[in-house]
């Protein structure tokens, strides 16, 4: 996939509209999928522009999603709430999207790990992750399996 993928910082109100659309269309389970659960479903644009360090995606300037650095924790950035559009899945967007945002955020010079949160049964991240270097480093069985997975510079 030839794409140029750029990241703006926040997400404006027409994006935010959209992004809340594909998500609810598809109910309040893929909404905790992506977003934890933390956020009440369903979405809205106020909620997301509430979201600290979220940055809106773009693949040649279309609109394609979001990914959000949820925590800065001494040398290690979280990341989270990763969704591309659900009409553009498949297709190498999300990977192309993961692979840029951690080198945006390994440019930050102090920053020597990334780490994110899967659940078990959303295989098809996991495996992404994987694919891109990430490792788990914790595994979570309550309320649900997810695991902690961490990519070293």
């Amino acid at each position: 996939i030839l794409v140029n993928i750029i990241f703006e910082n926040g997400i404006n109100e027409f994006n935010g509209h959209e992004l809340a659309a594909w998500s609810n269309e598809k109910g309040i389970d893929f909404q905790e999928q992506w977003m934890g659960p933390t956020i009440e479903y369903p979405l809205n644009y106020s909620k997301l522009k509430s979201l600290e360090n979220l940055y809106s995606i773009f693949a040649d300037k279309e609109f394609i999603g979001v990914i959000q650095q949820v925590r800065i924790y001494e040398d290690n950035i979280h990341i989270g709430r990763f969704i591309i559009n659900p009409s553009k899945t498949g297709m190498g967007y999300g990977k192309e999207s993961l692979k840029e945002f951690i080198n945006y955020c390994f440019k930050n010079a102090v920053i020597k790990s990334i780490s994110l949160t899967v659940f078990g049964y959303n295989k098809s991240a996991k495996a992404l992750y994987e694919k891109l270097g990430f490792k788990i480093v914790e595994t979570i069985n309550k309320p649900d399996l997810k695991y902690i997975m961490k990519k070293y510079r």
